[in-house]
C-alpha cells in the first residue's frame, strides 16, 4: 500500500480529492491502489510511481530523467532504462494498452512518456513547496535549572549512541558498490555465458533479432564481439583447455534449457565432434578432460559424471549442473516437475549421495561455484519472475548476494570472483481471435498468464497468473475472448472448465485438486486417497462427474487416473509412464503418451487394451474438436505453427490454419493453443525472454 506522501513530492487532487479517474479505470492517490470498474488491478509501488506522476502532467511529456529523479535517484545497477522499461511494461499490462496503439501511455522516443487519455477529473498536481518554519524569537532566557537536566540527558543519549554506532560498526561494515560492464546491447535472449581459459575473454550463445541462437565471443580489454560460425548453436561450457561443449542441433524445452546431441570444438573454430545425444547439460571438470552432462532416457533425467556412469537420475528434470573447483562434487538445481522451473538446489558426490541445500524456489535458473569452493552461488526467488542472486554453503546455510530491479541470471564466476550474469526481462502472454473477430488480441493479464480452457462457444477463456502477481500458488481467472477484465476464481493453476460451465479445476502446489465456481458456490476440495504428486492438467468427461489427471502414488511412476467429484477414489487407467492424459474427441477413451512411446495411444475408459491413433505423429499436440472423429493437431514448437485438422478414424490430415507471431525476437516458446469446438475462436500463449550480458565486480 501506498503512503499519502513522497518524500520527492506529494500529489493530491484539486480541491482535496485523491481519486483520479480516466476511462474505465480510477486511480486512489491516497491508498496506491487502481481499480477497473470497481474491481482492484494488482499493480506493484514504482509502476503505480510512474501512473502518479503522469497523471500529475496529462497530456505533457514527463521526460526519463524526471521519472529518474522522481523514482529511482540512486539507481546503482547498470543504467536506468531497465528499470523504466520494467515499471512502464507492467503499467501498460494493468491498463491493457499497448506501446504501438496507446490508449494512455505514450512512448515518446529517447524522451519520455505522455498520458493521452482524457481525465474524468481534474487533473492532479504536485504539492507546492512546504512554506520554512516559522521561528518566534524568545523573550527572555530560561532559567538555567530548566536546561540542566536536558542538557544531561542529551550528552548520556548521545554516549549511548556512539558506543552503539561503534558497536556496530564492528559488525555491520558498508559493502564496496559492485562495478558492471555491459557486454551486450543487441536485442534478444543470452542463453548461456562462460569465462574463457584466458579470463579476459567471455564465450556466450545467444539469439539475436528472432534469428536461432549462435556462439560469440568478446575480449574485455576491447569493444564488440566476434560470432565463431556455430549458427544454430548452444554453449553449455568451455574447458580450462579452451574447449567448448555445445549443443547441436537445439531443440528448446524450457525457459534456459535445450536437448541436443554434446560435441566437443575448440574455440580457435572448426565443427564440431559429436558425443552423445540427447544432451541438455554438460560442463567440464577442473582438468578439461571429463565432461559431466544431464542426459535424457525415457521418462527420466540422468546426472552422469563422467559419461556413462550414473550419479543421479530424476523423473523431472535436472539443469545448470557445475563441477566443482576440486573436482569431487556436483551442484545443480533439482525440478521436481517437468515444465515448471520450481525446485531446490542440490549437491552429489562421486559416490553419488546427494545432499539437498537449499528449498523453497519458486523458480530458479543460473548456477556456480564461487571462486574457493566453499559455496554455490544461484539465482532464484520465492516469489514471481525477478531472481536474486545468493549463495548457500555446503552446510545449507544460505545468504543472499545481490538483488536487483527486473531480476538477474547467473552465468559464471571466474577464479578471481569476477561474475558474468544477465539482467533478464521475462514474460508469458496470450493472443487470441474470438468469435467473429476479424484480428487477434494480446488477451495477458499481468506478467505471465497461460490459457488452458476454452469455453465451447469459445466466448470464455480459462487461464492462470503464474508470475509475481499471481501469489506463491498462482491465481485462476477467466476471462471474455472479447476483452472485458479478468475475474479472478480462486488459487492455483488452471485445469479445464466443467462441460457445464458452472466450475473451473484447479491444481494447487501439484498436491491437490480443488474445484472452484465460476458463479456462485463455495470451493469443493477432491479427495486425494494416497496421490502424491499430480501432473499439471485437469480434464472432465462428458459426464461432468469425472475428472481425468495424470498423478503418481508413492514409490510408482506417472500414470493417467479417473475420478468422481462426489466422493469416488482415483482409478489408474493407463500404465505407469503416461504422462499426457487427454480426453478423446467421443470422450470414450483416453488419449494417453508416455516419453518412450512419443505417439499417443487410445485407452479406453471401460478398460482394454490401447490402440494406435490413425494418424498421430510423434511429438504431435492434440486439441479436442466439437465433431467426435476430428483432433486439432501441431507441433510444439515450432514456428510458424501449422494446425492440420485429423480424423482419427481414417487418419486423414487436413490444413487447418497458420499461427506465426510478427515479432520473434526473445521468442522461446508458443504453445498453449487452444481452439473453440467449431474452430472459430482461438487462443494461444507466447514466451519471451529478453537479456543482457553484464560483467561484475564485486559481488562478495
Amino acid at each position: 500500500m501506498m503512503p499519502e506522501h513522497y518524500s520527492n513530492g506529494v500529489v493530491n487532487g484539486r480541491n482535496g480529492s485523491h481519486t483520479v479517474r480516466f476511462g474505465a479505470f480510477e486511480a486512489d492517490l491516497h491508498l496506491g491502489e487502481v481499480r477497473k470498474s470497481g474491481s482492484r488491478i494488482k499493480l506493484q509501488e514504482q509502476p503505480f510511481k510512474v501512473l502518479q506522476i503522469l497523471l500529475e502532467n496529462p497530456g505533457a511529456l514527463v521526460t526519463r530523467d524526471e521519472l529518474q529523479s522522481r523514482i529511482w535517484p540512486a539507481e546503482s545497477f547498470g543504467d536506468f532504462d531497465h528499470a523504466v522499461n520494467v515499471a512502464v511494461g507492467k503499467l501498460r499490462t494493468a491498463l491493457g494498452d499497448t506501446a504501438d496503439n496507446p490508449c494512455f501511455i505514450e512512448t515518446v522516443p529517447r524522451r519520455g512518456y505522455r498520458f493521452v487519455a482524457k481525465l474524468d477529473d481534474p487533473p492532479v498536481e504536485a504539492a507546492p513547496p512546504r512554506a520554512p518554519a516559522i521561528i518566534l524569537p524568545p523573550s527572555a532566557p530560561p532559567p538555567a535549572r530548566r536546561r540542566t537536566l536536558p542538557v544531561l540527558l542529551a550528552i548520556v543519549a548521545g554516549a549511548m549512541l556512539l558506543g552503539l554506532g561503534l558497536l556496530l560498526g564492528r559488525h555491520f561494515t558498508a559493502l564496496p558498490t559492485p562495478e558492471f560492464q555491459r557486454l551486450t546491447v543487441r536485442h534478444g535472449t543470452v542463453y548461456t555465458a562462460r569465462f574463457a581459459a584466458d579470463g579476459h575473454n567471455v564465450i556466450y550463445s545467444a539469439s539475436w533479432d528472432g534469428v536461432p541462437a549462435e556462439v560469440f565471443s568478446t575480449d574485455l580489454k576491447s569493444t564488440g564481439a566476434r560470432s565463431l560460425e556455430l549458427p544454430a548453436t548452444q554453449l553449455l561450457a568451455v574447458s580450462s583447455t579452451n574447449e567448448m561443449a555445445v549443443l547441436q542441433p537445439v531443440d528448446p524445452m524450457f525457459m534456459l534449457t535445450s536437448r541436443g546431441t554434446l560435441g566437443q570444438v575448440p574455440l580457435v573454430g572448426g565443427s564440431p565432434r559429436q558425443i552423445a545425444e540427447n544432451v541438455e547439460w554438460a560442463d567440464w571438470d577442473p582438468d578439461g578432460k571429463t565432461l559431466a552432462v544431464v542426459r535424457a532416457m525415457a521418462d527420466k533425467r540422468r546426472l552422469e559424471f563422467p559419461m556413462g556412469h550414473v550419479l543421479y537420475e530424476t523423473t523431472g528434470w535436472i539443469s545448470h549442473l557445475r563441477i566443482s573447483p576440486k573436482g569431487d562434487k556436483v551442484a545443480f538445481l533439482d525440478h521436481p516437475t517437468l515444465d515448471d522451473d520450481q525446485g531446490v538446489v542440490s549437491m552429489v558426490d562421486l559416490q553419488g549421495r546427494k545432499t539437498v541445500l537449499s528449498t523453497g524456489w519458486e523458480s530458479e535458473e543460473g548456477l556456480a561455484w564461487s571462486a574457493d569452493g566453499t559455496e554455490v552461488w544461484f539465482t532464484a526467488t520465492r516469489a514471481g519472475l525477478e531472481r536474486s542472486i545468493y549463495a548457500v554453503d555446503l552446510t545449507g546455510q544460505l545468504r543472499l548476494v545481490y538483488q536487483a530491479l527486473g531480476g538477474v541470471t547467473l552465468d559464471d564466476i571466474a577464479p578471481d570472483g569476477r561474475v558474468l550474469l544477465t539482467r533478464d526481462e521475462n514474460r508469458a502472454g496470450m493472443v487470441g481471435s474470438a468469435p467473429g473477430a476479424s484480428k487477434e488480441q494480446d488477451l495477458s493479464w499481468l506478467d505471465w498468464s497461460l490459457p488452458v480452457d476454452l469455453s465451447h462457444d469459445g466466448n470464455t477463456l480459462l487461464f492462470d497468473e503464474q508470475g509475481e502477481q499471481g501469489g506463491p500458488t498462482y491465481t485462476v481467472a477467466v476471462r471474455s475472448m472479447h476483452g472485458s477484465p479478468p475475474i479472478p476464481l480462486g488459487e492455483g493453476m488452471a485445469g479445464d472448465l466443467s462441460p457445464d460451465g458452472k466450475w473451473a479445476a484447479s491444481l494447487v502446489s501439484y498436491s491437490q485438486i480443488l474445484l472452484l465456481p465460476t458463479g456462485a458456490g463455495t470451493v469443493r476440495r477432491i479427495d486425494k486417497d494416497g496421490i502424491q504428486h499430480y501432473g499439471h492438467r485437469i480434464h472432465w468427461l462428458p459426464d461432468n462427474k469425472e475428472i481425468v489427471f495424470s498423478g503418481s502414488l508413492p514409490g510408482h511412476r506417472t500414470r493417467c487416473f479417473i475420478q468422481n467429484i462426489d466422493g469416488g477414489k482415483p482409478r489408474p487407467i493407463t500404465p505407469e509412464g503416461v504422462y499426457i492424459c487427454e480426453v478423446s474427441p467421443d470422450g470414450q477413451a483416453i488419449i494417453g503418451r508416455d516419453s518412450e512411446n512419443a505417439v499417443g495411444q487410445f485407452y479406453p475408459i471401460d478398460g482394454g487394451p490401447p490402440r494406435p491413433v490413425p494418424g498421430l505423429l510423434a511429438g504431435d499436440m492434440f486439441v479436442p474438436s466439437s465433431d467426435p472423429h476430428i483432433l486439432y493437431v501441431y507441433q510444439w514448437r515450432q514456428l510458424p505453427t501449422r494446425i492440420y485438422r485429423l480424423n482419427v478414424v481414417t487418419g486423414e490430415r487436413q490444413f487447418f490454419r497458420e499461427l506465426h507471431p510478427t515479432d520473434l525476437t526473445g521468442l522461446c516458446d508458443m504453445s498453449h493453443i487452444l481452439f473453440s469446438a467449431d474452430g472459430r475462436a482461438y487462443v494461444y500463449s507466447y514466451v519471451r525472454m529478453l537479456s543482457e550480458l553484464y560483467l561484475v565486480k564485486g559481488l562478495k
